[in-house]
């Protein structure tokens, strides 16, 4: 990190001091130091099962700096402290640490607000920082490079419209599906992650397979091309307003009702919950994850599981952007219990389970690899205690995470799309 200047701490702590409302502040009040949140948070685990205790993990501890210039700003105490030269004192390693502990060691997941007694929204305190930071130009390199790259290419991974057409040309061509582009009116408008087009092109493929199999009048856009949005990540709100402005022109221009996103995370949370709230006049579209879909379709009788396609152990991976978060974790259940033969899940509740540890824009930080390596090993004693070496997924970003903490720890379970697997198991005989 560059040397910090004064007017970069100054950015920080205005950003962080604007951004403190009645909800904020309740939350900064609640939190009693029960320390219950450091045990739900993968990277606290990760960290400890090294032998080695780092309470700077812990999620409230993370709060800690938002927490002082609330009290400074907003307390009695607090002010009178300022008044006698005892304020807060930020240095540029007070913002390093800053660094590391909202975007190195925490996804967003949210596990820590669901084992709050008091039900703080660290997230949300988290974002606060994450936002500040931006502000003060601290972002992480590599992902303020992915995030430019959206604004400049129309995605991430420089997916812009040319590349996109010639992807979906060779999944065409590849996998033998007919893709929709542009086609108005349609009543449902599917966008794939870059992710998924240029690393998984198989479950694009699989996607349109299911979607073509509905029989529904659906289709893709060229202005809305893209379902990631990296400004959440990096809580740039004007990042995440224009990447969300492009899906609605998008949409608009086609004349849909129904957006469907793709097996991504942070896709179905912004267009879910945060573009409503972002455009609330123009924001008229139901929007649905490829899972809720696919669960509509089959309850419908649109499509049929013919047959199940998992014959050995398995078990369910979440994705806590769309189960915990979005609310969207029996239907994935519903469907895997009809693809697999032996289905064990490995958590009693399913809100509980565990983050892959690259969500959150973790995964692009090259910095947090040691964090995240740690936190594979948290998520990997879910999968060893049911026995499971096959493990379903339903985002691109958690099957790049997992397949990388395989990779990096040596180990040998098997990572596969839901959607994917539901493509297989529409054909064949019941």
């Amino acid at each position: 990190m560059p040397v910090l200047s004064k007017e970069e701490i100054e950015k920080f702590y205005e950003f962080c001091k604007k951004s403190i409302n009645t909800e904020v502040a309740s939350y900064l009040e609640a939190c009693v130091r029960c320390g219950i949140c450091a045990e739900a948070c993968l990277f606290y685990m990760g960290v400890n099962v090294s032998g080695r205790i780092d309470p700077s993990l812990t999620p409230a501890y993370k709060a800690d700096l938002l927490r002082e210039i609330y009290k400074e700003n907003y307390t009695l105490f607090g002010k009178l402290k300022k008044l006698l030269g005892f304020g807060v004192r930020i240095s540029p390693e007070d913002l390093r640490e800053q660094v590391k502990l909202v975007f190195y060691t925490c996804t967003n997941c949210d596990r820590c607000t669901k084992a709050c007694p008091m039900g703080i929204d660290t997230p949300k305190l988290v974002s606060i920082v994450r936002g500040a930071l931006t502000h003060a130009g601290l972002t992480p390199k590599d992902l303020a490079n992915a995030t430019n790259l959206s604004i400049e290419k129309g995605s991430p991974l420089g997916v812009d419209i040319p590349t996109f057409l010639q992807r979906l040309e060779f999944i065409s061509e590849e996998y033998e599906v007919e893709v929709p582009i542009n086609k108005k009116p349609s009543d449902y408008l599917y966008l794939p992650s870059s992710i998924e087009l240029m690393k998984f092109p198989s479950s694009v493929a699989a996607a349109v397979k299911v979607l073509n199999r509905t029989g529904i009048n659906w289709t893709m856009s060229t202005v809305a091309h893209e379902a990631t949005n990296f400004g959440l990540f990096a809580q740039s709100k004007e990042v995440t307003r224009e990447m969300l402005r492009r899906v609605l022109e998008g949409a608009k221009e086609l004349g849909v009702s129904y957006i469907i996103t793709p097996e991504c995370g942070h896709a179905y949370q912004s267009m879910r919950f945060i573009a409503p709230n972002i455009f609330p006049k123009d924001w008229t579209f139901e929007v649905l994850n490829i899972v809720e879909f696919i669960d509509r379709m089959i309850d419908k009788g649109r499509i049929s599981i013919k047959r199940k396609v998992l014959k050995e152990r398995t078990t369910l991976h979440d994705s806590c952007q769309i189960g915990r978060r979005g609310g969207v974790l029996r239907e994935s259940r519903r469907i895997l219990k009809m693809l697999a033969e032996d289905f064990q899940d490995s958590v009693l509740i399913p809100e509980h389970n565990i983050c892959c540890g690259g969500g959150g824009g973790v995964l692009v930080i090259g910095e947090a690899d040691q964090y995240r390596q740690k936190a594979f090993i948290s998520k990997m004693t879910l999968f060893d205690k049911v026995e499971a070496k096959t493990v379903v997924c339903y985002c691109a970003n958690c099957m790049l995470a997992l397949t990388k903490g395989n990779q990096e720890l040596g180990r040998d379970y098997r990572f596969v799309s839901i959607v994917e697997l539901v493509a297989e198991a529409m054909e064949g005989e019941e």
